[in-house]
């Protein structure tokens, strides 16, 4: 009969023996409004990897006057079984800011649940809903760096934080007045695509597709717009890559990740 002893070495090689074959590197993140007004979370991994992700810290911020807030965390499979994400006590407000931690800690290798990630692709791993409506971000500042909050990922205990890519001087605006209606279809895409909105009011409109860099490459201007809007997008000249479509009106801004591929 095996002792206590023994069953724990013999279950501590076989994970070193699972994980022993994966390849581990620098996981970016980025968040983004979907079409319902809900926050999801994205993980961009640098290289192939089925083992274990061990943890997860990322905050949220936005501003407290909004008086917005954040509802249950909502996981689908098979990130909820290889990286189960909670809040890391509640939302805290502090000079006009408003912040909420959450923490991720994994016990499944994924090839045993089984699911692997992709280099280059991005894996939604969490999506909350919002009541209000406010400019959220994903942050790494002065708050996060006190209150040891800073996005961190390890992979095999490993420490391998990337960056926060996306639109993170605007954030994303989400909640009750974020849901626009606002969808790119394909996408992705590598050639064409068709921006369309389904606006509740008559009101200017500014669109602008910006390139990672920042920069903008294409535009176009809707005075007066309503109803639903239809407007075509050619991307066969751009380079591959993530672009974020930005449609800013008098009220707010809502933006849309797009791939041209």
């Amino acid at each position: 009969m095996k002792t206590p002893f023994l069953r724990k070495s013999a279950a501590l090689l076989a994970l070193v023996a699972a994980t022993a074959s994966v390849q581990a590197a620098d996981v970016d993140i980025t968040m983004a409004a979907n079409n319902n007004g809900q926050l999801e979370v994205k993980l961009r991994p640098s290289a192939n990897f089925d083992g274990m992700v061990s943890s997860l810290v990322i905050t949220l911020k936005w501003d407290a006057s909004s008086e917005a807030h954040l509802g249950a965390i909502q996981q689908d499979q098979p990130a909820a079984t290889y990286l189960p994400i909670s809040r890391s006590g509640g939302e805290q407000d502090d000079a006009g800011s408003r912040y909420q931690i959450f923490v991720g800690f994994g016990m499944t290798p994924m090839q045993w649940v089984p699911t692997d990630w992709v280099a280059g692709q991005e894996y939604t791993v969490m999506t909350i809903p919002v009541t209000g409506t406010a400019e959220f971000s994903l942050v790494n500042n002065t708050w996060t760096n006190l209150n040891n909050a800073d996005y961190y990922l390890a992979l095999g205990g490993l420490d391998e934080t990337g960056t926060i890519y996306g639109d993170i001087t605007t954030g994303v605006v989400a909640g009750e007045a974020g849901a626009t209606g606002l969808s790119v279809v394909p996408n992705p895409t590598d050639k064409a695509t068709l921006v369309t909105m389904e606006l509740r009011k008559p009101q200017d409109l500014k669109l602008d597709l910006l390139n990672a860099a920042g920069q903008s490459v294409w535009k176009d201007v809707r005075p007066n717009a309503s109803g639903t809007l239809r407007i075509p997008l050619d991307m066969s000249s751009l380079d591959k890559g993530v672009y974020l479509l930005r449609v800013q009106s008098a009220e707010r801004t809502v933006t849309q990740r797009v791939v041209k591929r």
